[in-house]
């Protein structure tokens, strides 16, 4: 089957690999520096307070923790990394409360070293502020807080050196973020000016042909046509026969020249097997025929398909993806984890947004029952 000039049988292309919230080496060495902290303290408390308090307090310290830490390989609820923030803030509260002991303070830092993951800048210093008032409050003992003076203020330089170290890395991870939406939008653009350029290629040889060759032959004809007038009997039919040929000549260069035309408008296929070509990867398939577009609106397409695709694999650890269109629609399907959760209007969905927004068209990204998620570009009137 095909649509115009563009073949719509199935056909694969390649998108750069991109890991899907796979744990790098400092988060793992966090994470496992936390669960050390967390253990050693439980340890010495339960050796030297009450045993099984110690253990189901940070136990639950811990899981409070890790709730946070793996968020993104294994979402379980809205604002889950917040959730495990506050969490590990109140237990460690109930801990001081039951232990009176300034070690369980410790679990602070840990605390503080996890907060800025998951709150913004100014939270996690809030965080900081209200957490000592409130262990100052439950102590409520100047003989004490005098006595752990140097020792608190250690705490605190822990506590601030947990913070700084963590916003300067989620701050170097959103760096890498931007880096890679930006490039990935930048292979998009390479391969809308591929497209348009071998569009606006093909557009100058029609020209040509319409102009050089197109005149040539209508010459020819007239010639001819005034020689069928002029020639002797006996020749008149090859004169007619040459006219015949020249006048089917003319229509089939007229033919090419509409056809060659024609193809400047948007050839979203032929987009996509530029990105084929720049970025080698993980499979994707167009299974039903695309619409010819405008070649703005299919420009701004090809921008939230790689949008789509970028998220899909970062964001649910797609493998396969399936581009179709249907009721003025554009489907990108993956088969990822899902949303595990409400739809949050992220960045990525509201810059699709955006590009839609002056076609009459919206965004809508679902889950899919079989697994993983269907992204709709609705369009108004989309088939040119």
């Amino acid at each position: 089957m095909t649509s115009g000039t563009v073949p719509v049988d199935r056909f694969w292309i390649m998108i750069a690999p991109m890991k899907p919230h796979s744990m790098t080496l400092e988060e793992s060495l966090l994470n496992v520096s936390g669960l050390f902290a967390i253990a050693l303290v439980a340890t010495v408390t339960a050796l030297y307070q009450a045993l099984w308090p110690s253990v189901m307090l940070h136990t639950a310290f811990a899981l409070a923790f890790l709730l946070g830490a793996y968020k993104k390989q294994v979402p379980l609820m809205p604002h889950q990394g917040a959730v495990g923030v506050m969490l590990m803030f109140v237990l460690s509260l109930i801990a001081l409360v039951t232990f009176r002991d300034t070690l369980t303070l410790i679990l602070s830092v840990v605390m503080m070293a996890s907060a800025p993951y998951h709150l913004s800048r100014r939270q996690s210093w809030l965080l900081l502020v209200i957490a000592n008032l409130s262990y100052a409050a439950v102590l409520n003992d100047v003989s004490v807080l005098a006595e752990y003076a140097i020792g608190w203020l250690t705490l605190l330089a822990l506590q601030g050196f947990a913070i700084t170290s963590s916003l300067a890395r989620r701050r170097e991870v959103e760096t890498q973020e931007t880096l890679a939406r930006q490039n990935s939008e930048l292979l998009a653009a390479r391969a809308v000016m591929a497209q348009q350029s071998q569009a606006e290629e093909r557009l100058r040889i029609a020209g040509d042909l319409h102009d050089t060759i197109g005149h040539q032959l209508t010459a020819l004809q007239l010639q001819l046509e005034a020689l069928t007038h002029q020639a002797p009997d006996a020749l008149k039919p090859q004169v007619l026969s040459s006219q015949s040929l020249a006048r089917d000549l003319l229509e089939d260069i007229r033919t090419i020249v509409r056809r060659m035309s024609e193809e400047k408008r948007g050839d979203l296929a032929g987009a996509i097997r530029q990105l084929d070509k720049l970025t080698p990867g993980i499979e994707i398939t167009v299974a039903s025929a695309l619409p010819e577009l405008d070649s703005t609106l299919a420009q701004q397409l090809v921008f939230c398909f790689q949008e789509g695709i970028h998220n899909a694999i970062r964001h649910g650890g797609a493998t396969r993806i399936e581009i179709s269109y249907g009721d003025s629609s554009f489907r990108i399907r993956d088969n990822g984890r899902g949303l595990r959760g409400p739809t949050v209007n992220g960045f990525g969905l509201a810059n699709i947004g955006q590009r839609l927004e002056p076609f009459g068209g919206r965004a809508k990204l679902t889950e899919v029952e079989a697994g993983g998620c269907e992204l709709a570009l609705q369009l108004v009137g989309a088939e040119a």
